[in-house]
């Protein structure tokens, strides 16, 4: 069986979506960069900051993701 297209609409949500994950995990590789005074985020920050993240701050996720549509709802519905 083929699998459901995606309306424009909720290809838009799931992008929103994964930009706070990826705002989450970028955040707390910043804060480990920063913790040693780097100029730089290296890959090792950006997996312990994934891990770190998993392991601490993934309860967080759900009703991030859920103020970040409404944001993104409420956006859409006033360009209209």
């Amino acid at each position: 069986m083929d699998r459901p297209k995606l309306t424009h609409e909720a290809r838009c949500l799931i992008i929103v979506a994964g930009t706070v994950l990826e705002g989450c995990i970028e955040d707390r590789a910043e804060e480990l960069a920063a913790s040693r005074s780097a100029a730089e985020i290296t890959p090792e920050d950006v997996e312990n900051a994934a891990k770190q993240f998993f392991d601490e701050g993934l309860s967080d996720l759900p009703a991030l993701v859920e103020q970040a549509i409404d944001r993104y709802k409420r956006r859409s519905t006033k360009a209209a």
